[in-house]
């Protein structure tokens, strides 16, 4: 009987450790973060735009503010530690705060891709522009997985949908916000005595392009100084 109880306490032990090896994540070289369901990341970063910004940034916030749970929603949270959104004790950061505005987000998603994905933008510095067959051709590289595994698949669905916050041509090549789609100022002044010039400023060292119009006055042929002193004091008052 002693002998039988061993042997089926070995084989529960035994078991046990065969699950626990199933269960525990897999080592992939290059230390590129995934989730098995990248979906719910892109519900909580939609949705944390609207939401007041947490203390905290926990289970609790996101089943009863961003309405996510369950083990897909828990998972986003260390992955956002990962990007930047949050601290080790999961209080959001500047970057956090800098995704919930319109004009700061791309440049935020950019910063998150960057500090998730080192690897990747190693390969290439603008790994947020490229097609999807290059992306994928790079995970690969890094990892060494097979295109059909579903780890290789989960990195980049899961860099995509950070991405997905990025449009396309945005102008993030200095780090700072997108200012692709902001219209240049423009200054009216006086140069050199001119008036009405219209100068656009591009912010580069190159001359600013003008418009300038100048009138001709005629004067009447006269001699007498009161008509021409009404003529230029009229001038003064009117137009300079």
């Amino acid at each position: 009987m002693a002998d039988s109880k061993q042997v089926e306490v070995k084989a529960g032990a035994e078991e046990k450790n065969s699950i626990a090896k199933a269960s525990a994540p897999r080592k992939i070289p290059g230390n590129l973060p995934y989730l098995t369901a990248p979906g719910t990341l892109k519900r909580a970063l939609e949705r944390l735009i609207d939401a007041s910004r947490p203390d905290k940034f926990n289970a609790d916030f996101m089943e009863n503010v961003l309405k996510l749970s369950g083990g897909a929603a828990r998972a986003t949270i260390p992955i956002m530690k990962r990007m930047g959104y949050l601290s080790s004790d999961a209080v959001p950061t500047d970057l956090y705060a800098k995704f919930r505005t319109d004009g700061g987000r791309p440049a935020a998603a950019l910063a998150g891709l960057r500090n998730g994905f080192p690897e990747i933008f190693k390969r290439s510095e603008y790994a947020h522009t490229v097609e999807d067959n290059k992306l994928r051709d790079i995970i690969l590289e890094i990892t060494g997985l097979n295109t059909s595994d579903q780890v290789a698949q989960a990195i980049r669905s899961t860099f995509n949908v950070v991405k997905s916050f990025i449009p396309p041509g945005s102008d993030l090549t200095n780090g700072g916000e997108d200012t692709s789609s902001q219209d240049e100022p423009a200054i009216v002044n006086a140069n050199q005595g001119v008036p009405g010039e219209i100068v656009r400023n591009s912010g580069k060292a190159s001359k600013p392009v003008g418009l300038v119009y100048n009138i001709n006055i005629v004067l009447p042929e006269t001699s007498d100084l009161k008509v021409l002193n009404a003529i230029f004091r009229s001038i003064k008052e009117n137009l300079l």
